[in-house]
C-alpha cells in the first residue's frame, strides 16, 4: 500500500463513529501469510465458546430442514420435534453464555469503531504487525473473531500498552454486529447528552 493510500485510509478511519465500550479482548500475534485465513480457523487460539456458536448453527440448519420435511409428512411429530429443537436452542444459548463468562479475560475499556479498536495490550506490539483478535461483549452476549493490523502502540505505564488495531479480515455478519452495537451506544450517548436535569434549572 502506498503512502497516499495509507493516509486516505487513516483519514477515513478518523471519520468513523467511535464509542467507548467494555469488551474482553484476547490477541495473538500472527504472520502476514495468515491474514487471509478465516478468523475462526482452528489454527488460531480461540476460546471454546467462539466456535460453539458456528457448530450449533450448523446442527440447527440440518435440524430445520429435517423438521420442515417431517412437518409435511407427519405434522404432529414435526410439531413435537420443532418444540424440542427450540428447547435445545435455549439450553445451548445458556451454555454458550456461561462459557463466555468463564473463559473470557477481565473486560476492559475499549475504543471501538466499525473499522477497528484500541485496547490495552500487556506487551508492546510493533505498528504494521498483524494480530488475531477474539472480542467478547459480556453485556450484549456476542463473540467476534477478527484479524487486524497494528496502527499504533503507546506505553501507558500501569495500564499497559494502548494499542490501535485496524481490521483487515472480519466476517460481514460480525462487522454488522459491531456496527449495530456502535450505533446503539452512540444513540445512548446522544440521549444522555441531550437530557437536561430539571433540578439544575
Amino acid at each position: 500500500m502506498s503512502a497516499k493510500e495509507e493516509e486516505a485510509k487513516n483519514a477515513e478511519r478518523r471519520r468513523e463513529t467511535r464509542v467507548n465500550s467494555t469488551l474482553a479482548v484476547i490477541y495473538q500475534r500472527i504472520g502476514a501469510r495468515e491474514i487471509e485465513a478465516d478468523p475462526y480457523d482452528t489454527r488460531f487460539e480461540l476460546p471454546q465458546h467462539f466456535t460453539l456458536r458456528d457448530e450449533l448453527n450448523q446442527i440447527d440448519n440440518v435440524q430445520r430442514s429435517q423438521i420442515e420435511s417431517l412437518l409435511r409428512e407427519n405434522p404432529r411429530l414435526g410439531g413435537l420435534m420443532q418444540a424440542l429443537n427450540l428447547k435445545i436452542d435455549i439450553i445451548a444459548q445458556a451454555i454458550e453464555d456461561s462459557l463466555g463468562r468463564m473463559l473470557s479475560p477481565v473486560p476492559q475499556r475499549v475504543n471501538l469503531s466499525p473499522g477497528g479498536l484500541s485496547f490495552h495490550a500487556s506487551e508492546p506490539l510493533t505498528p504494521g504487525a498483524y494480530v488475531h483478535l477474539a472480542i467478547s461483549n459480556p453485556a450484549r452476549n456476542y463473540h467476534i473473531a477478527a484479524i487486524g493490523r497494528v496502527v499504533f502502540c503507546e506505553d501507558e505505564d500501569l495500564e499497559g500498552f494502548r494499542t490501535g488495531v485496524a481490521f483487515v479480515n472480519i466476517r460481514h455478519h460480525d462487522r454488522q454486529t459491531l456496527a449495530r452495537d456502535i450505533q446503539r451506544k452512540a444513540q445512548s450517548n446522544e440521549a444522555v447528552e441531550d437530557f437536561e436535569n430539571p433540578d439544575a434549572k
